[in-house]
C-alpha cells in the first residue's frame, strides 16, 4: 500500500510540475485574427515610414503589400514570411521595406498550435497613409 501511495504522490508532483511549465494557450480563429492584427499594428509607424520614404520618390505611389507566414507554436515567432506575389502590387522597394519592418515579430503569448496566416495586406492609397 505504501508503494502505491508513494507512486500516486510522485505522479501528482510530476503532473503539477508539467502543468506549471506550460503557459501556452489555444486561440480560436477570431482571437488569432485579432491578436495577429494587434501584433502587426505594433509596427504601423515603421510601415508608414516605409511608405513616406517611397512617396518622396513617387508622390502617386499606390499598391498593396501582401504577406503570408507561420506563427510558430510555443515560441510565437513569425516564420516563413513571404510576399504573396500574385496579390502584391506595390513597388519592390516598398515591399522590401515593409517586410523588414515586420521582421522579428513574436506573439507575447505563444499558442499550442502553429498559426498559418494565408495573407495579411497593407493597402497604400496615396498621401502617405497605409491602410491595413
Amino acid at each position: 500500500m505504501r508503494k502505491s501511495i508513494a507512486q500516486f504522490i510522485l505522479g501528482s508532483l510530476v503532473l503539477a510540475a508539467l502543468g506549471a511549465g506550460c503557459s501556452f494557450i489555444a486561440r480560436d480563429t477570431e482571437t488569432y485574427k485579432s491578436d495577429n492584427r494587434n501584433l502587426l499594428e505594433t509596427r504601423t509607424s515603421d510601415v508608414k515610414a516605409c511608405y513616406d520614404a517611397a512617396l518622396a520618390a513617387d508622390p502617386t505611389l499606390k499598391g498593396d503589400v501582401v504577406i503570408s507566414y507561420t506563427i510558430e507554436k510555443k515560441t510565437g515567432k513569425l516564420t516563413n514570411m513571404t510576399l504573396v506575389t500574385d496579390k502584391t502590387t506595390a513597388k519592390e522597394g516598398l515591399q522590401n521595406c515593409v517586410m523588414s519592418a515586420v521582421e522579428g515579430l513574436t506573439f507575447p503569448k505563444p499558442d499550442q498550435r502553429d498559426g498559418i496566416v494565408q495573407s495579411f495586406t497593407w493597402s497604400f492609397q496615396g498621401q502617405g497613409k497605409p491602410n491595413s
